[in-house]
């Protein structure tokens, strides 16, 4: 048995081999001109090291920084720039003026947890009675339009079907739905092949047939655009009268920045709107589910990207990891706060089941990971692995090692069902599958992420095939490099420099939070509660290591990677850095 420490809030187990967990490369990210960062610092006011950072994220003139610090809603796109818009609002119209029934069909992600809300909630304002939704069961029914969905759908008795965040690759359901006279409409905003796409009006900025300038937006994101254009199309043949007033969209931008975060995408220019806008109405106008979240997660200060990202958006997960996503929709529909605070908990409780799942499939996952440390490529398998967590584990093994996993559950004897993650930016799962196909049943997903089925007597073909691929595909000498944005001095940065950084929020995919070196402070640090450490560098400086104090014992590290932004306590505010890596 292998022992274990505690490691970024999660005890798991050591590597029986030291070599296991590979050692970062530090790089510091290439500056710009220097003359460039001068003259773009003195026409935008921004401290020089801020005004690098823009720079390097594409933000070269003032005009570009001024968009980027100060987005406006106003700059979001015409709706019906999206292929097949304006055939989405000429279908789902006559619906709504006819009353009939209308079914949302979602995912158990919080992208397809906030999309079938928002939707849901837009259609209630516009009048429509007729209106149902079903989120698939992922061990039941298993991702967005299946035959096991289907069943479920058509014992429902819409006469409309919309599908957001999921329906692009279902050719062969849609038709099938179609056959039976209902009308679908697929919002979605994954890849597919041609030769999957379902033969229905579709809103997708990744169809291929779609010019949509902008590609990432979440499948919330989708959704939204798909309410702008139905309340724009409603407007037009005067459908907002005293009795049913015209809705403001802003009051749904919360659930587009908690989906649009949680998926991971981009956080630049659309999104990054929606998220800003988003966030602005959660700290100034929460709704009931929000304030509960709040409650459950403790979150006293303000609400950032990373609240959603790491304390609400986990919630909401397991209920669609573990049990029924539904649980989440009807948390973020809630009237009131006495209804919405026992699913808060409820979906806090669920979260803390899954936490204690996901530590035993670690520790499982680590002793057989040790087994195969000769292999640039890992695939496990276990009776005690749950399909819901595999993808969850399976990135933290990815990170640690840096070797591209996949995770099988083999309680079932018939298949083997799991999920695989690449820590690797060159290395694409997706293909790596392809090159395994002969020994999968099925397999699908992208480059970071991805899921396949094995037949029981295919796993040792298949884990071979996967370790010729990683040997094929991956370099002999293989290292993560942790890219840092530059250097603080010995005694930090000043106030001005974190105010600027913290305008560059909200931080994500393709904005992340600006990370500094920092020279190892002179004075020896504190013990906090024997997990955690803490640098006092000036009455109003500091550096606190949440989960460090293990790996620093007998340690004495050259460098420290932190990130900035201020404290408050009792009415004081200090300049407070964040530990995330230390270089011995």
């Amino acid at each position: 048995m292998v022992s274990l420490t505690k490691v970024a809030g999660y005890r798991i187990p050591q590597a029986l081999n030291p070599d296991m967990e590979v050692q970062k490369q530090w790089l510091f990210a290439a500056s710009a001109d220097e003359s460039i960062c001068q003259s773009l610092s003195r026409e935008t006011g921004l401290h020089p090291l801020v005004a690098d950072i823009l720079y390097r994220r594409g933000y070269c003139t003032p005009d570009e920084v001024g968009i980027f610090l100060q987005p406006e809603l106003r700059q979001l796109r015409d709706p019906f720039l999206l292929r097949h818009m304006q055939e989405a609002v000429e279908l789902v119209l006559p619906f709504l003026r006819e009353n009939r029934h209308i079914l949302i069909l979602g995912d158990y992600d919080v992208d397809g947890i906030t999309s079938t809300a928002l939707l849901l909630s837009f259609l209630r304002d516009a009048g429509s009675r007729q209106l149902d939704y079903f989120i698939p069961q992922r061990l039941q029914h298993g991702y967005g339009l299946t035959s096991a969905s289907i069943d479920v759908i058509l014992s429902r008795k819409p006469e409309l079907v919309i599908t957001v965040d999921n329906g692009i690759t279902a050719r062969k359901e849609v038709q099938e739905l179609q056959n039976e006279g209902v009308r679908v409409l697929i919002t979605d905003h994954h890849l597919a092949l041609p030769d999957s796409l379902p033969e229905t009006v579709t809103v997708n900025p990744n169809h291929p047939a779609c010019s949509y300038p902008f590609k990432k937006i979440s499948g919330c994101g989708v959704a939204f655009k798909l309410v702008m254009a139905l309340r724009k199309a409603l407007r037009d043949v005067v459908w907002w009268n005293e009795g049913r007033p015209e809705p403001n969209l802003k009051q749904l931008l919360d659930f587009a920045a908690l989906g649009t975060v949680a998926d991971v995408v981009d956080l630049r220019d659309e999104n990054r709107l929606l998220v800003h806008a988003g966030l602005q109405l959660m700290n100034n106008q929460p709704r009931p589910a929000i304030q509960a979240l709040k409650q459950v997660k403790r979150v006293d200060g303000e609400i950032t990207a990373t609240t959603l990202g790491f304390k609400f958006a986990p919630l909401m997960n397991a209920a669609g990891r573990l049990y029924d996503a539904s649980l989440a929709v009807e948390l973020l529909l809630s009237p009131t706060l006495d209804q919405a605070l026992p699913l808060a908990q409820q979906l806090n409780d669920m979260n803390e089941e899954r936490r204690n799942l996901e530590q035993g499939m670690l520790t499982i996952a680590f002793e057989q990971a040790a087994q195969q440390e000769d292999q640039k490529g890992l695939v496990l398998a276990s009776e005690q692995f749950h399909e819901g967590i595999n993808g969850i584990v399976a990135a933290r093994l990815a990170e640690k090692t840096f070797k591209p996993t996949i995770l099988l559950s083999t309680a079932n004897p018939e298949r083997y069902t799991g999920s695989g993650r690449s820590a690797i930016p060159d290395f694409h799962l997706k293909e790596a599958l392809q090159d395994c196909a002969d020994q999968l049943v099925r397999f699908g997903g992208h480059a970071g992420a991805a899921g396949c089925t094995v037949a029981p007597e295919n796993l040792e073909a298949f884990r071979t095939a996967f370790a010729r691929v990683c040997e094929d595909w991956l370099p002999k000498q293989l290292r993560p490099q942790l890219l840092l944005d530059g250097k603080l001095p010995q005694q930090g940065p000043d106030a001005l420099l974190v105010e600027q950084i913290q305008q560059l929020e909200p931080f994500g995919a393709a904005n992340p939070e600006p990370l500094f070196a920092l020279p190892i402070p002179q004075e020896e640090f504190q013990l906090l509660k024997e997990h955690h450490v803490k640098w006092i560098l000036s009455r109003s400086t500091e550096v606190i290591g949440w989960n460090f104090a293990e790996q620093l014992q007998g340690v004495k590290p050259h460098q420290l990677a932190v990130t900035v932004g201020f404290n408050e306590f009792r009415g004081q505010r200090k300049i407070q850095m964040l530990l995330k890596e230390i270089q011995a």
